[in-house]
């Protein structure tokens, strides 16, 4: 790789600002210019090289010379930006990216260890028009690193698929990749077409409705009587607490909680060799303190 985003190694005081440069390159006074100038740029051959001299006056400080630098590749940035296209992204604003990327380029570039500045802005130019394409068409940002990741899953699930016509398992494109198995299920999840409410959706007799219609509402009233009935359910268990064990056992056998089936009075009588009568009894007295409890502030 010959460069490394995060690290940000490198003269860091090579450039211009980089805001600057975006604040620069978006105040155009009118799209149907810019669009005719990239056009005219894009026929040129680009100039990349023997860039290296004119890059290490550029680090060194040299205006002039970075000015140049820029000049001399922008035909190769607008080149590079038709690729990367995609419908809604205003090509201008592509090419910008690409700009600013050739500016990380210089930013970084060490002339000492005697790279070739032309592959080195390239490889640079293709990385910011590729995070701005994917910042473009998903709707959660990845990152750079990750991005790598994505591209290799990608590579190794064409590759298995054209040599064995067969799509790959996710641990098996995982291993091939060098990625974590949970890492490339979050990554190709996050890839995923996003898809739209209104999204019109059909079977084998035609159109069944749209999407946003057939999902199911957690706001429907069905759902809501289920939540209602949990949350009755745990204040009933709450005041339940509050008798003895005895008549804890007595209320859920004769009113079936906790899905048993309700108990006759005798039945619960037997269990405990007691009378139906004396059951009644503390049945009512257990319900007359639940009654009691509930009507009491918490």
């Amino acid at each position: 790789m010959v460069g490394d985003e995060e690290s940000g190694t490198g003269p860091a005081a090579a450039g211009p600002d980089l805001a600057e440069t975006q604040r620069g390159l978006r105040d155009q006074p009118d799209l149907a210019e810019v669009d005719s100038f990239l056009a005219e740029v894009g026929e040129r051959r680009p100039e990349v090289e023997d860039a290296a001299a004119l890059a290490a006056r550029a680090v060194a400080g040299d205006t002039r010379a970075r000015e140049e630098l820029i000049e001399r590749f922008l035909p190769l940035v607008v080149s590079l930006a038709r690729s990367y296209r995609v419908e809604g992204l205003e090509f201008a604003d592509l090419v910008q990216e690409g700009v600013l990327g050739l500016l990380r380029a210089l930013a970084r570039y060490d002339p000492e260890r005697g790279t070739p500045f032309g592959p080195f802005a390239t490889w640079w130019v293709r990385q910011a028009l590729q995070e701005a394409r994917s910042d473009f068409m998903r709707p959660l940002r990845i990152p750079p690193k990750a991005l790598r990741q994505l591209a290799r899953l990608k590579s190794e699930h064409d590759r298995i698929y054209a040599c064995e016509e067969r799509r790959p398992t996710l641990d098996e494109l995982a291993a091939k990749a060098n990625v974590d198995v949970a890492q490339a299920e979050a990554l190709l999840r996050a890839d995923a077409r996003v898809r739209s409410l209104s999204e019109p959706l059909a079977d084998t007799e035609g159109e069944i409705g749209l999407l946003g219609d057939l999902l199911a509402d957690p706001l429907s009233v069905e759902d809501f009587e289920r939540v209602l009935d949990a949350v009755a359910g745990e204040q009933l268990h709450a005041l339940l607490r509050r008798l003895s064990e005895r008549e804890r056992d007595i209320v859920a056998a004769r009113l079936g909680l906790d899905g048993r089936q309700p108990e006759a009075l005798a039945e619960v009588g037997a269990r405990y060799g007691l009378s139906a009568e004396r059951v009644r009894q503390l049945e009512e007295r257990a319900l007359a303190k639940l009654r009691h409890a509930a009507a009491s502030p918490a």
